[in-house]
């Protein structure tokens, strides 16, 4: 699916996953935002939120051959409550499905999407564009990808697919209510009262992070803090479980952010983004501003650059 983030989302979520980078175990950072590939996450027009129940869809007497643990494991987590049995159906050209009503306790609904033919799909939530898929072909063999989705007030409610009458896709949806994070500790409250964050209580939230991790039984791997900005990589349990979420926002989640923004030009990211400037012959600018510019001009995709094949990290 293609994503239509802003330069600084997508600067800041890049930066996250690449902090938290992968390893020999299976490893996901819990704020994704997938960039290898045309069918990675919906391009939300709007805010992500999300989910439907089981007795709001009409689910198809024969559902469709699919893994719906791999349509549906990078989105939701154990830690979110989900309301009836979700439905999972099997669609092609357009498409709309008729959730009904909101359950009590349900704040979202969840979907997750799988497209089977290439093509574009535009994805409408009570008749407003939400979000669009791109599909080639490399994408019908991936797993796919979704969003939540807020869903205001009524008594009944719709989720639309638009797309070309050949274009076949499996749609898995359901009402759900994801965990609330926890507000920030007090050591990480007063670190942030003034505003700046130095390198000591940078690296002592870190610390109490790891230790959360810790007593949780999901120590972090491959910690290495010899740079500016600490890499390290979660356990997937450590992620669906919700512990890394909760530990995050407990003890890291704000520090983590204002010291990666205030460090943004040291970051993997940035290193990786000027490595691939420097490999055109074109001296990389004092800040991030001009890099980003820099990229433009010379027709370097920034994605490719940090994640794909002539990213440094892949060498």
């Amino acid at each position: 699916m293609s994503s239509e983030s802003s330069t600084s989302d997508r600067d800041v979520e890049l930066r996250r996953m690449l902090v938290a980078t992968a390893s020999a175990a299976p490893t996901r950072s819990r704020r994704r935002w997938s960039v290898a590939g045309p069918i990675v996450a919906f391009a939300l027009a709007g805010a992500l939120t999300g989910a439907v129940s089981a007795a709001a869809l009409s689910t198809p007497a024969q559902e469709p051959d699919v893994n719906v643990e791999a349509m549906t494991s990078a989105l939701v987590y154990d830690d979110t409550q989900l309301f009836g049995a979700p439905a999972l159906l099997s669609g092609q050209g357009n498409t709309t499905v008729q959730l009904g009503a909101k359950p009590e306790g349900a704040t979202e609904l969840v979907v997750a999407f799988q497209c089977e033919d290439p093509g574009r799909f535009d994805f409408l939530l009570d008749g407003v564009i939400v979000g669009t898929s791109i599909c080639d072909e490399e994408s019908t063999s991936s797993a796919g990808g979704g969003s939540f989705f807020t869903v205001g007030d009524g008594d009944t409610h719709t989720f639309a697919v638009v797309t070309d009458e050949q274009s076949r896709y499996v749609l898995w949806a359901s009402w759900a209510a994801r965990a609330v994070p926890p507000a920030a500790s007090q050591a990480q409250a007063e670190a942030m009262a003034d505003g700046q964050v130095t390198d000591a209580e940078y690296r002592a939230a870190f610390a109490r992070y790891s230790e959360c991790m810790t007593k949780a039984g999901y120590p972090l791997l491959g910690v290495n803090d010899a740079g500016t900005v600490i890499t390290y990589s979660n356990s997937n349990e450590a992620v669906t479980s919700g512990v890394e979420g909760r530990c995050y926002a407990l003890e890291f989640g704000q520090i983590d952010a204002a010291w990666q923004i205030a460090n943004e030009y040291e970051s993997e990211t940035q290193r990786a983004l000027r490595a691939c400037l420097e490999a055109e012959g074109i001296t990389p600018g004092p800040d991030v501003a001009t890099v980003w510019q820099q990229l433009q001009d010379a027709g370097i995709d920034p994605v490719e650059c940090t994640t794909g094949t002539k990213s440094p990290f892949n060498e």
